[in-house]
């Protein structure tokens, strides 16, 4: 059998009889020293194995080579496997489900939100709640969306009562928003000093209040604080207007829907929702009035004029106490009688007379402030009395009655003059 040979130096294929190699000019028996790591023939000039490549000289790290399984001479070793420096770990793949889940959930977070706020969260809804609200006489629902105004600032009403929202209040029907705009400098004038105009909407609206179509705009206002944390609601500023009621007595008493209104330097005023309102006159023992019903819009000024008339209680109630006034003067013998609106002179020797009311005054009266002037111009009373001579005589006269009817102690009290 033929052994091959190869280059100490190069590891070249050696041709049997060759002297030396072809392609490194290395002699065929030049001396060789063997390698430490994988005992191969090395020439003794080489500084590297060409087998392994360590370097001569230096001991190796790799662990020895078991003699029965290292390469024999002639033969390529095999190399062992390259160390790890590091090891690229593949990413879990639960890792991606996870940061993909949680990447759309905060998509759709933040895309609810936008669609909460454009849907939900604008003026034109916060005006059909609003009158939504007003037709379903919601008192609570419909107040809190009002933005109540400052002192300082327009549609101000002061201390003023707001009228709640009973049954004989009747609200505006067929609401609809026309348009939603930005407010232009003039309208920018009347809103609160400071306040920046992102934050404002004008809503132009049309409804209609009994037989009557009002087309109005209202003011709404971004606001400060934000619901859920992030969402910002709209409240309109104002949105509603003054009722004011003429009356004649500081202490007359204005129902407007059944509650009462405080009265001021002769006027009663309250703050009232756009709709059908009743304007009525509280019980009282002296007078009366027809209610009045009232169509109110938001911008033009309303006035109900009620037309206050003596009750027929109370024109019944004096006429009685007049009557049984007269007629207690009248069982008087006194030529005089005291504090009555009739007398005579009597002539002769009669001291005493005796009176008959032949016709009772018809009563006129005349609002007073709190009290009724009562005047009776017809009268008529006769008076018998004796004559000189001894002899009967009578004589017709006409007398007048005026007084004050007041009420006292919860009744009405009939007082002469």
């Amino acid at each position: 059998m033929t052994t091959i040979q190869a280059c100490a130096k190069c590891r070249t294929v050696l041709l049997p009889g060759q002297q030396g190699c072809l392609r490194c000019g290395l002699p065929a028996a030049e001396q060789t020293q063997e390698c430490s790591t994988c005992h191969r023939p090395t020439a003794l000039e080489a500084r590297f194995c060409p087998a392994c490549g360590q370097r001569r000289g230096q001991r190796s790290p790799m662990p020895a080579v078991d003699p029965a399984t290292a390469p024999g001479p002639g033969t390529d070793p095999v190399d062992p496997p390259p160390t790890v420096f590091a090891k690229v770990r593949s990413p879990n793949r639960w890792v991606y489900l996870f940061t993909g889940l949680g990447l759309a959930v905060l998509l759709t977070g933040i895309t609810g939100l936008y669609v909460v706020q454009s849907v939900f969260y604008t003026p034109e809804r916060t005006v059909a709640e609003y009158f939504s609200a007003l037709s379903e006489r919601d008192f609570g629902a419909a107040r809190s969306l009002l933005a109540e105004p400052s002192r300082e600032g327009p549609n101000d009403r002061g201390e003023l009562p707001l009228i709640p929202l009973n049954a004989s209040y009747r609200p505006p029907s067929a609401a609809e928003v026309t348009s939603i705009e930005e407010l232009n400098e003039i309208e920018l004038a009347g809103v609160p000093a400071g306040a920046d105009s992102a934050d404002w909407r004008s809503a132009s609206v049309t409804y209609r209040v009994g037989s009557r179509t009002y087309r109005e705009v209202l003011y709404l206002h971004r606001q400060e604080q934000k619901e859920l944390g992030v969402l910002h609601g709209w409240l309109i500023y104002g949105g509603v207007n003054e009722l004011t009621v003429p009356i004649w007595q500081d202490d007359a008493r204005v129902l407007i829907n059944g509650q009462a209104v405080p009265a001021r330097d002769r006027y009663a005023r309250a703050r009232v929702f756009p709709g059908v309102h009743e304007v009525r006159l509280a019980d009282d023992l002296l007078f009366e009035a027809e209610p009045v019903v009232m169509e109110v819009g938001l911008l033009e000024p309303h006035e109900a004029r009620l037309r206050p008339t003596v009750s027929e209680s109370a024109r019944s109630e004096v006429e009685s106490q007049v009557k049984a006034y007269l007629d207690e003067c009248a069982a008087s013998t006194d030529p005089s009688p005291e504090g009555c609106p009739f007398s005579w002179i009597a002539l002769g020797p009669s001291r005493t007379v005796q009176w008959t009311i032949e016709t009772y005054p018809e009563l006129e009266f005349k609002m007073r402030g709190s009290e009724l002037a009562v005047a009776g111009w017809s009268g008529r009373v006769n008076v018998a009395y004796s004559s000189f001579g001894g002899t009967e005589d009578d004589f017709d006269t006409p007398f007048y009655v005026t007084g004050l009817a007041t009420v006292v102690d919860g009744k009405v009290t009939f007082r002469s003059d």
